[in-house]
Order: C-alpha cells, then sequence, then structure tokens
C-alpha cells in the first residue's frame, strides 16, 4: 500500500531507525560522515551501520546484511556503488524501510544508460512500496533532533543552529554552502533535503510535508529546473493557504546556468521568464542572490507568515 502523508514524512524526518548501508569506520571517507554526524550533533534514534567487513564502527555494532539488524528501520541510507543499489531494495523493504536516500550516483545524470539503470530502480522501489530520495542526493537533515543522514560536510560544525528555516534543494553543494553561510551569519535551520536527480520524490511532495512541519516556518528552495509543475503548484498553494512563505533561488538566467542545471539534474531548466512566471503566480518570491535567499527569510515571515 501506498505510505500516506503521515507515514512518508515521518520516515524522512523523524526517522526513529536508520540504516546507513555502506557505512565505514575509516573517519577519511564520506561513508564515515553520517554516523559521526549524528553522534555530534546529539541524534537519540537507533543507527545501524551496515558494512560486510567490519563489525563496529565507532563504537556502535555493525551489520553484515540488513537481515541482521535487531529491529526495523524507518529510514535507510545508501552509500554503495550504483550496481548493488537495486538488488539492497528488497532487503531493506523487509527491514521496514519505508524512505530510502541514495548517494550513490551513476544513474540518470550520466546519460541514456544511467537514465535506463534509474528507471529500473523506480520501478522496483513502487513494488516494495519503498519512497526514494534521489538517487545522487547528498542527504536529509533535521537539525533540531540532530538526524543527520548525510554526507555533506557543512555539518561537520562544532555547533549548528536549529531554527525555523528550511531548505529544499536540487543541488547537493549548494546546499551545504547556503547551510553553512547561513549558519556563519545566525541563522537556523529546521530542515533541509537534497533530491539528487529526484527521479521518485519530488520538490513539490517535500514542500508539502514540510508546509505541515511545525518547526518550518519558511520554505527555501534551490532550484536548477521544474520537473513536475501540477505537483509542485499544489504545494505551493498549500503553503500559501497555511501563511508560510516560499522563497525560491533559481539558476538557468543564462547559458552557464543552463549548462549547471543539466550536468547537476540531467535536466535544461527550460525558459526562465516561464519559469518567473510560474512563481509569481504561486506566491514565491524570486531573489536574485544566494545571501538573499535566507536574509529575506525573516522579513517574509513576518509580513506573510503568521507566527
Amino acid at each position: 500500500m501506498p505510505l500516506t502523508k503521515q507515514e512518508f514524512a515521518q520516515a524522512l524526518f523523524s526517522p526513529r531507525a536508520i540504516a546507513l548501508v555502506g557505512a565505514s569506520g575509516n573517519l577519511q571517507k564520506n561513508t564515515a560522515r553520517p554516523m559521526r554526524f549524528m553522534r555530534k550533533h546529539g541524534f537519540s534514534g537507533k543507527i545501524y551501520p551496515i558494512n560486510r567487513t567490519q563489525t563496529e564502527i565507532m563504537g556502535e555494532p555493525a551489520y553484515a546484511d540488513l537481515s541482521e539488524l535487531p529491529g526495523p528501520i524507518d529510514h535507510a541510507f545508501v552509500m554503495v556503488a550504483s550496481e548493488l543499489v537495486i538488488p539492497l531494495l528488497e532487503p531493506m523493504a523487509r527491514a521496514g524501510a519505508k524512505v530510502v536516500t541514495i548517494y550513490s550516483d551513476g544513474f540518470g545524470e550520466t546519460g541514456p544508460e544511467g537514465m535506463a539503470v534509474q528507471d529500473a530502480l523506480i520501478a522496483r522501489a513502487k513494488e516494495l512500496g519503498l519512497r526514494i530520495i534521489g538517487p545522487n542526493s547528498i542527504g536529509v537533515a533535521d537539525l533540531h533532533s540532530g538526524m543527520i543522514i548525510s554526507v555533506n560536510a557543512a555539518f561537520e560544525a562544532e555547533t549548528l543552529i536549529a531554527g525555523e528555516l528550511s531548505l529544499v534543494s536540487q543541488s547537493g553543494s549548494m546546499m551545504g554552502s547556503l547551510i553553512a553561510r547561513a549558519n556563519a551569519r545566525g541563522f537556523g535551520f529546521a530542515k533541509s533535503v537534497s533530491v539528487g536527480n529526484e527521479a521518485d520524490v519530488t520538490v513539490g511532495e517535500v514542500i508539502d510535508a514540510l508546509v505541515d512541519d511545525d518547526q518550518t516556518k519558511v520554505i527555501l528552495l534551490f532550484l536548477e529546473t521544474i520537473r513536475d509543475s501540477v505537483q509542485l503548484g499544489v504545494a505551493l498553494e498549500r503553503a500559501r493557504a497555511k501563511n508560510k512563505p516560499v522563497i525560491a533561488y533559481k539558476i538557468g538566467r543564462s547559458e552557464q546556468g543552463d549548462s549547471l542545471a543539466q550536468s547537476h539534474t540531467g535536466a535544461l531548466a527550460g525558459n526562465d521568464v516561464a519559469v518567473d512566471a510560474f512563481l509569481r503566480a504561486h506566491g514565491v518570491m524570486r531573489v536574485r542572490n544566494l545571501e538573499t535567499l535566507f536574509e529575506l527569510a525573516p522579513l517574509a515571515q513576518k509580513y506573510l507568515g503568521k507566527t
């Protein structure tokens, strides 16, 4: 059965147990970061590192296989080679996962062959009732709980400011940059989501979940393209109805911007005039400078939102 909105949001933002598939005990590797970040920033849920060659990672028991876990999981973060991802979907579903975030690359962003693999991945996930963030996603975070399922170096900071801004980004690297810039200026975040290739879960679905999130007062978007305008439009209208301001920075005003969008997501940015009109029609404030994305948030919340 498809997940309800509540089940999806809970597994995405408030998982009680997380499997880190491909976790490493080598602190020099990106795959060691999620566990280190969550321990550093106080996540209180269960963390199960999955690694076939290690029995312990950072003082926690490591498991060779998902079937060995002592309890069910809500969310899995996948950090293995792309060819290993599809065979892992069924074991993750059996372990109880509802949402799977895939850091692994080598899918639709690489061209037609990668897109074929990505299509097969999503088809299999749908058969198993799994929702996929990514692939090619740098991860998901809730700064209030310390749930940082991400390899982004921005979360290395000794102190992360938990606040009322939530960020949805089609660029993993820019997500980290924005969080670091905002942190340096004293702006706090509630949630952040890198949607990666957006093969399954869309920007619109994440916005829809954030509309119902009490910790989120302003929603920030870093967009490279618009894929599902209908779903996005519905989510933006819900945000407007609930007085949650949405502020967007979208690349693509130049050929250079279009090139960046294509390299990151495998999709062109599209007609910028049409995008401008779409965002305006749904009450979204579009900014021209990255810093303005979060610096405008307090004003938007004061004059457009109800706190």
